[in-house]
């Protein structure tokens, strides 16, 4: 039997953007289009708590990008 070759992308190498905006009030709601992953947040700190458990949700089972492959892309209205 011969070798057979495995082509996969690993997760360390997967990057996905959210963009975030902040609204006039001063919350922030965020969008990763790519990934279907949507949810906001009262502070910072709380968006990226949310953000951190909206991927670990959204990629539960398979692979999920490491935290340095998060890109947040902020935008203020």
């Amino acid at each position: 039997m011969g070798a057979q070759e495995v082509l996969f992308v690993p997760a360390l190498l997967m990057e996905i953007t959210f963009e975030v905006i902040q609204e006039t009030e001063g919350s922030y709601v965020a969008a990763c289009y790519s990934e279907n992953i949507y949810t906001e947040g009262s502070s910072l700190e709380e968006l990226h708590d949310n953000i951190t458990s909206a991927i670990d949700i959204r990629f539960r089972g398979r692979a999920k990008p490491s935290p340095s492959a998060v890109r947040l892309m902020v935008f203020r209205e």
